[in-house]
């Protein structure tokens, strides 16, 4: 199977949900000091692959699919549901 730009560019917008899924496990699991500071660092991460697959969209002079839409909706949900747990 090839590795085409399409599959990268879904990749990038699904990696979002891992990125999430550890910082929650950082901040809900471990709990301690320094897991609170993995757990922020893991989130801003997350923004990372996110951006680059839309400045790989905006290159091309294409619009993201769905998914982008979705990732950066759970980028902020979370985002702010990690800052009103930890205000």
């Amino acid at each position: 199977m090839a590795l085409t730009r399409e599959t990268v560019v879904r990749n990038l917008w699904a990696s979002t949900a891992l990125f999430v899924t550890a910082a929650f496990i950082a901040f809900v699991v471990v709990r301690s000091d320094a897991a609170v500071r993995v757990g922020w660092m893991l989130y801003f991460a997350g923004w990372l692959p996110p951006l680059a697959a839309l400045a790989i969209c905006a290159a091309r002079k294409e619009r993201p699919d769905a998914g982008g839409a979705v990732a950066l909706t759970i980028l902020v949900a979370f985002g702010f549901l990690f800052w009103l747990n930890h205000a």
